[in-house]
């Protein structure tokens, strides 16, 4: 019996101690702050309260709504669509209106090119056969680059001067830049002038284009034969095939008033005549050059100096150049022989003289950039010495752009003695060790 009731008891008090910690937990969770904070719960009073329409202390009346203002709100959004059809017209007006303006504007700029790629080469070629010795034998073809710039001119010489670094045999000539401008007139729709780095001039044309006064710098002399005042006037001939046959070089000398102004004028001088035939094939066959002595006074008459003429043959890629000086000389008259390779490449001049006391051999080689690396000279098919470059292109602090350095060859092929033509420097070789001195 008493553990029958001790059992119960003890059952109840069980139970009362459970649901005491519940309730108490309960409590507990009420009085401590949430560890949710809020965070996705649903509670009704904020959607009760979103959900509370606002309304005006004075309701609009119907008849408010439905008159006058529909009818103002209608006219003020038809205004608007009228506005913006009329803004997006006038902006593809403007659109139209810029792209034709682009259009001939760059029609324009490539017509001037045009003019100016086959009236320039003309124009060029007449002018550096007059100032220049160069005997050109090809003039390569000026190109427009896009539609808004000018190529550069540039051409192909029997040069002589084979100590040179670069590619001599090639000139170019830029025909862009704020350096150089030409002026055209449109009456007759010739160019007047030129003004570039490398020419400038103006041009007189006759009335069958058949003949070109070419007018150049003015200048001052002053030396022991006085002072003058000189103007340098020029006339090119040109037959039907625009190619030049005569060219005439005159000055015309004035008094110099106040040390640098042109006063009376004094004489006319012819200085030099130079003609040129050409063969069926276009090419030069024959230049030649007459040369007058200079004269100082009015009544002195124009004399010739000296006649040199160049009688051209050319062999596939080969020119043979054949020099006849008037009065004759034996040492400096004789054969060149220019040889090219498909790439307008000088690969070597050789020259044989009338007397036989020249018989030499120039050889070019080029390095990877297609530049002058050395000329070797030979004689006899035996190398004597050789002329190489040394480039600083991509150097900014280099002190010489370019180095020349000539090597003397012994007659046992080996050499013993280099110079450095641009510092001055020269080395030495020993025999013994075939050990190279310090550069001094």
């Amino acid at each position: 019996m008493i553990r029958e009731m001790f059992g119960k008891n003890f059952l109840l008090s069980f139970r009362i101690i459970l649901l005491s910690q519940v309730l108490f937990a309960g409590l507990n969770a009420q009085q401590h702050t949430d560890t949710l904070k809020g965070r996705n719960l649903y509670r009704p009073d904020r959607l009760k309260s979103k959900d509370t329409l606002f309304i005006p202390a004075t309701p609009v009346q119907p008849a408010q709504i439905t008159g006058d203002s529909l009818d103002i709100r209608a006219a003020f959004m038809r205004d608007s669509l009228l506005a913006r059809e009329q803004f997006i017209r006038d902006s593809l007006l403007a659109r139209e209106q810029f792209v034709k303006d682009s259009i001939q504007r760059r029609q324009r700029i490539l017509d001037s090119l045009s003019f100016l790629k086959k009236e320039l080469p003309v124009l060029l070629d007449a002018y550096l056969k007059t100032v220049k010795e160069d005997i050109i034998i090809k003039n390569n073809e000026i190109r427009i680059i896009g539609d808004s710039v000018l190529g550069d001119y540039n051409y192909v010489i029997l040069t002589f001067n084979l100590t040179e670094p670069f590619t001599p045999w090639k000139v170019n000539h830029s025909l862009t830049g704020k350096s150089v401008k030409f002026h055209i007139d449109s009456t007759i729709q010739k160019i007047t002038s030129v003004q570039t780095p490398f020419i400038k001039c103006s041009f007189t044309y006759s009335n069958k284009n058949n003949i070109l006064v070419i007018n150049e710098l003015n200048a001052i002399q002053n030396d022991r034969w006085g002072q003058f005042y000189k103007t340098p006037i020029d006339s090119v001939f040109f037959d039907h095939l625009q190619r030049v046959v005569k060219i005439k070089r005159y000055i015309q000398f004035y008094r110099v008033v106040n040390n640098t102004q042109r006063g009376a004028p004094l004489f006319l001088n012819l200085s030099q005549v130079k003609q040129y035939e050409y063969g069926p094939d276009n090419q030069i066959k024959q230049y030649q050059v007459v040369n007058f002595c200079d004269r100082w006074k009015a009544y002195e008459t124009n004399k010739v100096c000296f006649i040199m003429t160049y009688t051209f043959t050319k062999q596939n890629n080969t020119y043979l150049l054949v020099r006849h000086n008037d009065p004759p000389n034996s040492y400096a008259d004789g054969t060149y022989t220019f040889e090219f390779d498909d790439r307008e490449n000088l690969k070597s001049v050789s020259f044989h003289n009338l007397s036989n006391t020249e018989n030499w051999q120039r050889i070019i080689e080029l390095n990877k950039d297609g530049y002058v690396n050395c000329y070797v000279d030979k004689k006899k098919d035996m190398v004597t010495q050789s002329l190489c470059m040394i480039y600083h292109l991509n150097e900014p602090n280099a002190k010489y752009p370019v180095e020349k350095i000539t090597t003397v060859y012994e007659e046992d092929g080996v050499s013993y003695f280099q110079r450095n033509n641009t510092t001055g420097l020269s080395r030495m070789r020993d025999k013994m060790t075939m050990e190279w001195g310090p550069w001094n």
